[in-house]
């Protein structure tokens, strides 16, 4: 323990242990969140209380929790031809046990070797964990053999599946009388506390929706709403925060985490609901790897999102031939109305577009020591959405994406509070980003890939909300949304892409940047964070690797 002391130390940017730095080399402090005299963060709001929210929850069981090694239940070999049916036999029976005091079925392991599957496979219960023997080529193998095509109703022809889904069949769901609505005029970004018109019916512990409402008024200052800017045209929409009550005081109501986009009675105000909660969780996926079969003939010269003005096809970029088949598994691992889910050690070969997708309705997910290699898919739009995390308090670390477009990426108004840490993309064909719908309130953390966070002129609009860049490496695009502000600190790049360059509307205001071109102190935001609210072992717990054979 004293071991993983020293090093996170370290990692949080105690320098004053080491006395031999120059008062040069000591890496800045930021105006915004700094150590202070006690060593403990500072942070400096703005005129409205906004400030640099918590990140701290992100990941399993909300952040800085062990991730727990489940005794094994049942034991499969691979078979010749297609294991899948056997597979999903054992998932289904190990799903039919009993729960252990801690939620917990049991685990299901997979011998090393490879498994070639005809159907992907389905967890769709609480408490069940898939572990192969290692990510490696000499690993647990998972063969997705090319599905065979349907067509859908509608004429909206092949749906790409995932190989593994973490499927609950419930959601969410608001209990409309129990609405009370916010009659604080402004809660601000990382604010975790408001009134409401009465709180007699609520108490700590209970588990709410914190609505903030978005009116035509509030659209409209987006800039958003005319008829004349093309597909990317608003309509009004409502963020749902997902939070525990942890304090109750009169009127007044404390929550468990903080909200990343600032409730204002002008656009509309905000509301909190009790909620029913039948989501499944405490699910695990590691020491796997997984390989999309694809059709090698398939294949193109072109490039889409490459330094373009135009978007006319006569305009494209022209390069190497590449395998371009599209007709087999998009993505690796979905998640669905699931919470308390962790995915790792983990490789993926050529998939369409994600290693993992965690969905709308997902809260406290950790993907970590994960790898996307040699992707097959064309190379524009709507594909290589690598680690896509469109939840709440999603963790993703130490991941490599190889050759992705949008490697670390949001998507929507639904995803907020996740963090990416220690990240990095090779090879990239487009950013790392908030990519769509005002996504809010999430960090980059010492991730090394090009990265925006801005406004998409003709098909998007103002794509992410409250961004924070912290200690990053790559070029960088930052912009300003109305009502909200984008931050990156400590970034080493040039403030400038290349990718979607007819797409860029250059015009939109800066974000706020400090330190370019030198990293900041602490050296990470996510952990130092972490430490304050929890203590050091929440820190070692995050930054422990797992072995292959855990």
């Amino acid at each position: 323990m004293k071991f993983y002391n020293a090093i996170v130390l370290l990692f949080l940017g105690s320098f004053s242990i080491i006395n031999s730095l120059c008062a040069q080399d000591i890496p800045p402090t930021t105006s915004m969140v700094y150590p202070g005299i006690d060593g403990k963060l500072v942070y400096v709001a703005d005129s409205l209380g906004n400030k640099i929210p918590d990140f701290s929850n992100a990941g399993y069981k909300g952040g800085g929790k062990p991730i727990p090694t489940v005794s094994i239940k049942a034991t499969i070999w691979p078979v010749l031809g297609d294991n899948s049916e056997s597979i999903q036999k054992i998932i289904d029976s190990v799903s039919a046990l009993a729960p252990d005091n801690n939620g917990f079925r049991g685990t299901i392991l997979l011998k090393m070797g490879h498994y070639s599957l005809d159907k992907p496979l389905y967890i769709k219960a609480s408490g069940v964990v898939l572990r192969g023997e290692g990510m490696g080529d000499t690993g647990t193998i998972l063969f997705g053999k090319i599905p065979v095509q349907t067509t859908q109703g509608g004429g909206r022809g092949f749906r790409r599946p995932a190989l593994i889904n973490i499927e609950g069949d419930n959601k969410v769901t608001p209990q409309e009388d129990t609405k009370q609505d916010i009659t604080t005029d402004y809660v601000p970004v990382g604010g975790v506390s408001f009134n409401v018109k009465t709180a007699k019916t609520f108490k700590a512990g209970d588990k709410i929706i914190v609505r903030r409402f978005g009116n035509q008024e509030w659209i409209k200052k987006l800039g958003l709403d005319s008829a004349t800017i093309g597909r990317n045209r608003w309509r009004p929409f409502n963020i749902d925060y997902d939070r525990t009550i942890v304090n109750v005081n009169g009127n007044t109501i404390t929550i468990d985490a903080p909200i990343f986009c600032a409730i204002e009675t002008p656009w509309g105000g905000g509301a909190i609901y009790k909620y029913s909660d039948e989501r499944i969780e405490q699910i695990g996926i590691e020491n796997l790897r997984g390989i999309s079969e694809y059709d090698p003939s398939v294949r193109t010269t072109v490039y889409g999102n490459m330094d373009r003005d135009k978007l006319d096809p006569k305009y494209q970029y022209q390069g190497n031939e590449y395998y371009s088949d599209e007709n087999h598994y998009s993505n690796f691992i979905n998640i669905t109305n699931a919470k308390n889910v962790w995915v790792r050690n983990m490789s993926a070969l050529h998939f369409v577009s994600s290693v993992v997708q965690a969905n709308a309705g997902t809260k406290y997910i950790t993907v970590q020591d994960c790898q996307s290699i040699e992707p097959v898919s064309q190379r524009w739009g709507g594909r290589r959405f690598t680690f896509q995390m469109n939840g709440q308090f999603c963790l993703v670390q130490r991941c490599l994406s190889q050759k992705g477009r949008h490697s670390f990426v949001l998507q929507n108004h639904e995803a907020s509070g996740n963090v990416y840490l220690e990240c990095t993309a090779v090879n990239p064909y487009s950013s790392s980003e908030p990519h769509n719908h005002w996504v809010n309130g999430v960090l980059y953390d010492n991730v090394k890939a090009p990265l925006t966070a801005r406004f998409w002129d003709y098909i998007i609009g103002w794509a992410g909300a409250n961004i924070v860049f912290w200690n990053c490496e790559g070029d960088f695009l930052i912009q300003s949304p109305p009502t909200a502000q984008n931050y990156s600190f400590g970034h080493i790049g040039v403030n400038a892409v290349v990718f979607n360059g007819a797409l860029q509307d250059l015009t939109k205001p800066n974000g706020h940047v400090e330190s370019m071109d030198k990293h900041v102190t602490p050296k990470s935001l996510y952990l130092t964070q972490l430490k304050e609210r929890l203590g050091m072992d929440a820190v070692n717990y995050t930054l422990t690797k797992a072995s292959d054979n855990n």
